[in-house]
């Protein structure tokens, strides 16, 4: 496991055995950010963007690239036989809670299945601990199934909203060895079976 600011890539092996290089993300990888971008399929941008993202501009590759491990985190994993990015994992804090901060994850789609989301969320849930980040927020299409399954692995969750097809989660950090509330959400969430009314919307979301 990472050291919370070493900035250095260190070599993880896989459920399946692939082996990957995760470092904290650089201002100068926004030409491997914009490939592994063009990589990924329609449907997998649609899943991260939440609408048709074509391309990614300079002031977004800014933005992606450009963070300060602290309120904005993000981890880069590469393809060890081809420095090829292959997916990331970033955290945002929200402003009026530092200790919430939002979620998300992309992977490229050849490297999807493989169990490089899970070990992702693991280095980045444990990155945001020693940050003081207690609680992850994560918004998730309803039928994005893949992420809604990643997500339970992390411990319980609360189901915040759900709204026009997209799942909100609440989940506390950190979790060993998932929850059973977590899974019954995920699964109620993403089969839409589960009606829920907004409770304590998160601020700035």
């Amino acid at each position: 496991m990472m050291t919370p600011d070493d900035g250095v890539e260190h070599e993880t092996t896989l459920r399946g055995g692939d082996r990957v290089l995760i470092r904290p993300i650089r201002p100068s990888d926004k030409p491997l950010l914009l490939e592994a971008f063009q990589r990924l399929s329609p449907e997998s941008r649609y899943r991260r963007f939440f609408s048709p993202v074509e391309e990614l501009g300079a002031s977004q590759l800014r933005y992606l690239t450009e963070v300060d491990h602290d309120a904005h985190e993000a981890l880069v994993a590469l393809d060890p036989k081809t420095g090829a990015g292959v997916g990331v994992a970033r955290f945002i804090r929200l402003g009026a809670d530092p200790a919430i901060a939002e979620l998300g994850i992309a992977v490229v789609d050849e490297w999807q299945g493989r169990g490089l989301g899970t070990e992702l969320l693991h280095q980045l849930a444990a990155r945001a601990g020693e940050k003081g980040v207690r609680r992850f927020s994560a918004f998730v299409m309803a039928n994005n199934r893949p992420m809604l399954d990643l997500i339970r692995e992390l411990g319980d969750a609360e189901v915040v909203d759900r709204d026009q097809g997209v799942v909100e989660l609440l989940m506390d950090l950190p979790a060993e060895g998932g929850g059973e509330a977590l899974r019954h959400a995920v699964r109620a969430a993403a089969g839409g079976k589960l009606a829920v009314e907004p409770r304590h919307p998160v601020a700035g979301a």
